[in-house]
Protein backbone atom coordinates (compact mmCIF):
# COMPACT_ATOMS: atom_id res chain seq x y z
CA UNK A 1 0.00 0.00 0.00
CA UNK A 2 1.61 3.29 -1.05
CA UNK A 3 2.44 5.87 1.66
CA UNK A 4 0.51 9.12 1.53
CA UNK A 5 2.43 12.10 0.25
CA UNK A 6 4.26 13.94 3.01
CA UNK A 7 4.59 17.69 2.72
CA UNK A 8 8.03 19.02 1.94
CA UNK A 9 9.80 20.54 4.98
CA UNK A 10 10.37 23.82 3.18
CA UNK A 11 6.71 23.88 2.19
CA UNK A 12 5.75 23.46 5.86
CA UNK A 13 7.98 26.39 6.76
CA UNK A 14 6.42 28.53 4.02
CA UNK A 15 2.93 27.66 5.24
CA UNK A 16 3.95 28.51 8.78
CA UNK A 17 5.29 31.91 7.75
CA UNK A 18 2.21 32.54 5.57
CA UNK A 19 0.06 31.89 8.61
CA UNK A 20 2.37 34.09 10.70
CA UNK A 21 1.86 36.98 8.27
CA UNK A 22 -1.59 37.41 9.80
CA UNK A 23 -0.11 37.90 13.29
CA UNK A 24 0.50 41.41 14.68
CA UNK A 25 4.07 40.57 15.68
CA UNK A 26 7.34 39.53 14.16
CA UNK A 27 7.88 35.79 13.66
CA UNK A 28 11.41 34.59 12.90
CA UNK A 29 12.13 30.93 12.14
CA UNK A 30 15.76 29.99 12.85
CA UNK A 31 17.89 26.92 12.36
CA UNK A 32 20.94 26.93 14.62
CA UNK A 33 22.43 30.37 13.99
CA UNK A 34 20.71 31.09 10.66
CA UNK A 35 17.40 32.75 9.80
CA UNK A 36 15.29 30.42 7.66
CA UNK A 37 12.23 32.61 7.29
CA UNK A 38 10.64 35.78 8.63
CA UNK A 39 7.08 37.04 8.33
CA UNK A 40 6.16 40.41 6.84
CA UNK A 41 5.64 42.06 10.21
CA UNK A 42 9.04 40.90 11.43
CA UNK A 43 10.74 42.08 8.25
CA UNK A 44 9.14 45.51 8.70
CA UNK A 45 10.26 45.62 12.34
CA UNK A 46 13.88 45.02 11.41
CA UNK A 47 13.74 47.00 8.16
CA UNK A 48 14.50 43.92 6.03
CA UNK A 49 13.24 42.45 2.77
CA UNK A 50 11.49 39.19 3.73
CA UNK A 51 12.45 37.65 0.38
CA UNK A 52 16.15 38.35 0.84
CA UNK A 53 17.14 36.76 4.11
CA UNK A 54 18.98 33.73 2.72
CA UNK A 55 22.05 33.11 4.85
CA UNK A 56 21.21 35.89 7.33
CA UNK A 57 22.70 35.10 10.70
CA UNK A 58 20.56 35.38 13.83
CA UNK A 59 23.19 37.48 15.56
CA UNK A 60 22.89 40.00 12.70
CA UNK A 61 19.29 40.63 13.80
CA UNK A 62 20.56 41.23 17.32
CA UNK A 63 23.55 43.34 16.30
CA UNK A 64 23.62 46.34 18.64
CA UNK A 65 20.85 44.85 20.78
CA UNK A 66 20.83 45.32 24.54
CA UNK A 67 20.86 41.53 25.06
CA UNK A 68 21.08 38.30 23.03
CA UNK A 69 17.88 36.44 22.11
CA UNK A 70 16.44 34.23 24.85
CA UNK A 71 17.25 30.55 24.59
CA UNK A 72 14.21 28.28 24.18
CA UNK A 73 13.47 26.09 27.17
CA UNK A 74 11.71 22.78 27.39
CA UNK A 75 9.18 24.16 29.84
CA UNK A 76 7.69 27.55 30.51
CA UNK A 77 7.62 30.49 28.15
CA UNK A 78 11.00 32.25 28.33
CA UNK A 79 10.96 35.85 27.15
CA UNK A 80 13.17 38.90 27.32
CA UNK A 81 12.58 42.60 26.90
CA UNK A 82 15.34 43.70 24.53
CA UNK A 83 16.20 46.93 22.76
CA UNK A 84 16.77 45.97 19.12
CA UNK A 85 18.06 47.86 16.10
CA UNK A 86 16.48 48.26 12.69
CA UNK A 87 18.60 48.10 9.56
CA UNK A 88 18.78 51.92 9.53
CA UNK A 89 20.08 51.99 13.11
CA UNK A 90 16.87 53.14 14.79
CA UNK A 91 16.09 51.41 18.07
CA UNK A 92 12.86 49.77 19.16
CA UNK A 93 11.94 47.94 22.34
CA UNK A 94 10.63 44.41 21.92
CA UNK A 95 9.35 41.52 23.98
CA UNK A 96 11.12 38.48 22.51
CA UNK A 97 9.90 34.94 23.18
CA UNK A 98 11.62 31.74 22.06
CA UNK A 99 9.80 28.50 21.28
CA UNK A 100 11.16 25.12 20.18
CA UNK A 101 9.65 23.77 16.98
CA UNK A 102 10.20 20.49 15.15
CA UNK A 103 9.42 20.15 11.45
CA UNK A 104 10.20 16.67 10.21
CA UNK A 105 13.70 15.88 11.35
CA UNK A 106 14.61 19.53 11.87
CA UNK A 107 14.86 21.14 15.30
CA UNK A 108 14.05 24.79 14.79
CA UNK A 109 13.56 27.81 17.00
CA UNK A 110 10.65 30.20 16.62
CA UNK A 111 11.31 33.77 17.81
CA UNK A 112 8.21 35.87 18.48
CA UNK A 113 9.10 39.58 18.45
CA UNK A 114 6.46 41.97 19.79
CA UNK A 115 7.28 45.67 19.42
CA UNK A 116 6.38 47.28 22.76
CA UNK A 117 7.93 50.69 22.08
CA UNK A 118 4.59 52.50 21.94
CA UNK A 119 3.03 50.65 24.87
CA UNK A 120 6.16 51.31 26.92
CA UNK A 121 6.02 54.99 26.00
CA UNK A 122 2.36 55.13 27.06
CA UNK A 123 3.16 53.29 30.29
CA UNK A 124 5.99 55.69 31.10
CA UNK A 125 3.77 58.66 30.28
CA UNK A 126 1.02 57.34 32.54
CA UNK A 127 3.53 56.78 35.33
CA UNK A 128 4.89 60.29 34.81
CA UNK A 129 1.38 61.75 34.93
CA UNK A 130 0.64 59.74 38.06
CA UNK A 131 3.81 61.03 39.68
CA UNK A 132 2.87 64.59 38.70
CA UNK A 133 -0.60 64.18 40.18
CA UNK A 134 0.83 62.80 43.40
CA UNK A 135 3.40 65.59 43.54
CA UNK A 136 0.64 68.11 42.84
CA UNK A 137 -1.44 66.71 45.68
CA UNK A 138 1.56 66.90 48.02
CA UNK A 139 2.32 70.47 46.97
CA UNK A 140 -1.29 71.55 47.34
CA UNK A 141 -1.36 70.07 50.84
CA UNK A 142 1.89 71.89 51.56
CA UNK A 143 0.41 75.16 50.30
CA UNK A 144 -2.70 74.65 52.43
CA UNK A 145 -0.59 73.95 55.50
CA UNK A 146 1.56 77.03 54.80
CA UNK A 147 -1.57 79.17 54.44
CA UNK A 148 -3.02 77.78 57.66
CA UNK A 149 0.28 78.34 59.46
CA UNK A 150 0.41 81.93 58.19
CA UNK A 151 -3.20 82.55 59.16
CA UNK A 152 -2.63 81.05 62.60
CA UNK A 153 0.44 83.23 63.14
CA UNK A 154 -1.38 86.36 61.98
CA UNK A 155 -4.33 85.62 64.25
CA UNK A 156 -2.12 84.90 67.26
CA UNK A 157 0.63 87.46 66.85
CA UNK A 158 -1.28 90.43 65.46
CA UNK A 159 -4.99 90.13 66.03
CA UNK A 160 -4.60 88.20 69.28
CA UNK A 161 -2.27 90.84 70.70
CA UNK A 162 -4.53 93.66 69.54
CA UNK A 163 -7.58 92.06 71.16
CA UNK A 164 -5.60 91.52 74.36
CA UNK A 165 -4.57 95.20 74.33
CA UNK A 166 -8.21 96.24 73.84
CA UNK A 167 -9.27 94.03 76.75
CA UNK A 168 -6.59 95.46 79.06
CA UNK A 169 -7.52 99.00 78.04
CA UNK A 170 -11.19 98.27 78.72
CA UNK A 171 -10.32 96.95 82.19
CA UNK A 172 -8.24 100.05 82.85
CA UNK A 173 -11.10 102.24 81.65
CA UNK A 174 -13.49 100.57 84.10
CA UNK A 175 -11.32 101.50 87.05
CA UNK A 176 -10.17 104.92 85.84
CA UNK A 177 -11.81 107.89 87.56
CA UNK A 178 -9.87 110.71 85.92
CA UNK A 179 -11.89 112.08 83.01
CA UNK A 180 -8.84 113.10 80.97
CA UNK A 181 -7.22 109.72 81.39
CA UNK A 182 -10.49 107.97 80.50
CA UNK A 183 -10.60 109.91 77.22
CA UNK A 184 -7.03 108.81 76.43
CA UNK A 185 -7.90 105.17 77.11
CA UNK A 186 -10.98 105.40 74.88
CA UNK A 187 -8.78 106.80 72.11
CA UNK A 188 -6.37 103.88 72.58
CA UNK A 189 -9.26 101.40 72.34
CA UNK A 190 -10.58 103.04 69.17
CA UNK A 191 -7.11 103.03 67.58
CA UNK A 192 -6.46 99.40 68.48
CA UNK A 193 -9.90 98.44 67.18
CA UNK A 194 -9.25 100.21 63.87
CA UNK A 195 -5.93 98.38 63.51
CA UNK A 196 -7.59 95.05 64.27
CA UNK A 197 -10.34 95.65 61.72
CA UNK A 198 -7.76 96.59 59.09
CA UNK A 199 -5.82 93.40 59.80
CA UNK A 200 -9.00 91.31 59.53
CA UNK A 201 -9.77 92.96 56.18
CA UNK A 202 -6.24 92.20 54.95
CA UNK A 203 -6.59 88.55 55.94
CA UNK A 204 -10.00 88.35 54.30
CA UNK A 205 -8.58 89.78 51.07
CA UNK A 206 -5.71 87.33 51.23
CA UNK A 207 -8.09 84.38 51.50
CA UNK A 208 -10.46 85.58 48.76
CA UNK A 209 -10.95 89.15 47.51
CA UNK A 210 -14.64 90.17 47.65
CA UNK A 211 -14.13 92.23 44.47
CA UNK A 212 -13.74 89.00 42.49
CA UNK A 213 -17.20 87.74 43.46
CA UNK A 214 -18.94 91.11 43.50
CA UNK A 215 -17.43 92.87 40.48
CA UNK A 216 -15.74 90.18 38.39
CA UNK A 217 -12.27 89.47 37.09
CA UNK A 218 -11.61 92.80 35.33
CA UNK A 219 -12.35 94.95 38.39
CA UNK A 220 -10.56 92.54 40.72
CA UNK A 221 -7.40 92.65 38.59
CA UNK A 222 -7.47 96.46 38.46
CA UNK A 223 -7.96 96.64 42.22
CA UNK A 224 -5.22 94.10 42.98
CA UNK A 225 -2.70 95.68 40.63
CA UNK A 226 -3.52 99.17 41.87
CA UNK A 227 -3.12 98.13 45.51
CA UNK A 228 0.21 96.39 44.88
CA UNK A 229 1.74 99.17 42.75
CA UNK A 230 0.24 102.20 44.50
CA UNK A 231 3.71 103.62 45.22
CA UNK A 232 4.31 104.10 41.50
CA UNK A 233 7.52 102.09 41.28
CA UNK A 234 7.89 100.08 39.19
CA UNK A 235 5.57 101.62 36.61
CA UNK A 236 2.46 99.52 35.99
CA UNK A 237 0.71 99.35 32.62
CA UNK A 238 -2.72 97.69 32.39
CA UNK A 239 -4.51 96.54 29.24
CA UNK A 240 -7.67 94.68 30.21
CA UNK A 241 -10.16 93.79 27.47
CA UNK A 242 -13.80 94.27 28.49
CA UNK A 243 -15.48 90.89 28.78
CA UNK A 244 -18.87 90.44 27.14
CA UNK A 245 -19.82 87.91 29.82
CA UNK A 246 -18.35 86.60 33.02
CA UNK A 247 -16.06 83.58 32.83
CA UNK A 248 -16.70 80.61 35.07
CA UNK A 249 -15.87 81.20 38.76
CA UNK A 250 -13.03 78.67 38.53
CA UNK A 251 -11.53 80.45 35.50
CA UNK A 252 -11.81 83.83 37.23
CA UNK A 253 -10.13 82.56 40.37
CA UNK A 254 -7.33 80.81 38.46
CA UNK A 255 -6.56 83.93 36.39
CA UNK A 256 -6.70 86.17 39.43
CA UNK A 257 -4.36 83.98 41.51
CA UNK A 258 -1.92 83.56 38.61
CA UNK A 259 -1.88 87.33 38.07
CA UNK A 260 -1.45 87.89 41.81
CA UNK A 261 1.55 85.53 41.96
CA UNK A 262 3.15 86.90 38.79
CA UNK A 263 2.77 90.52 39.95
CA UNK A 264 4.14 89.62 43.38
CA UNK A 265 7.20 88.01 41.81
CA UNK A 266 7.77 91.02 39.56
CA UNK A 267 7.43 93.40 42.51
CA UNK A 268 9.60 91.47 44.97
CA UNK A 269 12.27 89.82 42.87
CA UNK A 270 12.51 91.28 39.37
CA UNK A 271 13.93 94.74 40.18
CA UNK A 272 11.91 95.91 37.20
CA UNK A 273 11.23 99.45 36.03
CA UNK A 274 8.09 98.50 34.12
CA UNK A 275 5.47 95.79 34.62
CA UNK A 276 2.66 95.21 32.11
CA UNK A 277 -0.49 93.17 32.70
CA UNK A 278 -2.73 92.27 29.76
CA UNK A 279 -6.01 90.34 29.75
CA UNK A 280 -7.75 89.31 26.52
CA UNK A 281 -10.10 86.64 25.17
CA UNK A 282 -8.99 84.48 22.23
CA UNK A 283 -10.61 81.30 20.93
CA UNK A 284 -12.82 80.84 24.01
CA UNK A 285 -9.83 81.23 26.33
CA UNK A 286 -8.78 83.87 28.81
CA UNK A 287 -5.25 84.94 27.90
CA UNK A 288 -3.36 86.62 30.72
CA UNK A 289 0.10 88.12 30.15
CA UNK A 290 2.37 89.60 32.80
CA UNK A 291 5.59 91.06 31.42
CA UNK A 292 8.44 92.84 33.21
CA UNK A 293 11.80 94.30 32.17
CA UNK A 294 13.58 93.09 35.30
CA UNK A 295 16.60 90.93 35.88
CA UNK A 296 14.94 87.63 34.86
CA UNK A 297 16.06 84.19 35.96
CA UNK A 298 17.27 80.87 34.58
CA UNK A 299 14.34 78.61 33.76
CA UNK A 300 14.41 75.22 35.46
CA UNK A 301 16.88 76.33 38.09
CA UNK A 302 14.94 75.20 41.13
CA UNK A 303 11.48 76.57 40.31
CA UNK A 304 9.82 77.88 43.43
CA UNK A 305 6.48 76.74 44.79
CA UNK A 306 4.79 79.87 43.43
CA UNK A 307 5.73 79.03 39.83
CA UNK A 308 4.65 75.42 40.29
CA UNK A 309 1.32 76.54 41.74
CA UNK A 310 0.69 78.85 38.77
CA UNK A 311 1.29 75.95 36.38
CA UNK A 312 -1.05 73.72 38.34
CA UNK A 313 -3.85 76.30 38.53
CA UNK A 314 -3.87 76.53 34.73
CA UNK A 315 -3.53 72.78 34.15
CA UNK A 316 -6.35 71.91 36.55
CA UNK A 317 -8.77 73.70 34.19
CA UNK A 318 -7.24 72.25 31.03
CA UNK A 319 -5.22 75.38 30.34
CA UNK A 320 -1.54 76.16 29.88
CA UNK A 321 1.04 78.38 31.48
CA UNK A 322 4.28 79.40 29.78
CA UNK A 323 7.15 81.30 31.35
CA UNK A 324 9.85 82.90 29.23
CA UNK A 325 12.80 84.32 31.13
CA UNK A 326 16.56 84.50 31.18
CA UNK A 327 19.06 86.38 33.33
CA UNK A 328 19.20 90.01 32.26
CA UNK A 329 16.19 90.08 29.92
CA UNK A 330 13.09 90.14 32.09
CA UNK A 331 10.25 87.68 32.47
CA UNK A 332 7.08 86.99 30.50
CA UNK A 333 4.30 84.89 32.01
CA UNK A 334 1.37 83.79 29.84
CA UNK A 335 -1.63 81.85 31.12
CA UNK A 336 -4.31 80.48 28.78
CA UNK A 337 -7.38 79.27 30.64
CA UNK A 338 -10.69 78.00 29.16
CA UNK A 339 -13.36 80.70 29.49
CA UNK A 340 -15.85 78.16 30.80
CA UNK A 341 -14.61 75.19 32.80
CA UNK A 342 -16.07 71.78 31.99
Amino acid sequence: MPEPDRPDHDDCERQLIAFADALPMGVVLTDDDRVRAINAHGAAQFGLDADRIDGLRVDALFDGASAPPPAPASDGDPSSRIELRRADGRAFLAEVRARRLRIGARDLTLLLVCDVTESERIREKLEEQQERLQAMARRMLSVQEDERRTLSRELHDDIGQQVTAIKLAALALRDEVDAGRRADIVAEIVGATDQTLAKVRDLSLLLRPPQLDALGLEAALRWQAGAMFRNGAPRLELSIQPLSERPSPAAELACFRIAQEALTNALRHAQARRVELTLAVRDHELVLDVDDDGRGFALGAGSGLGLVTMHERAQQLGGRLCIDSAPGRGTHVRAEVPFHDG
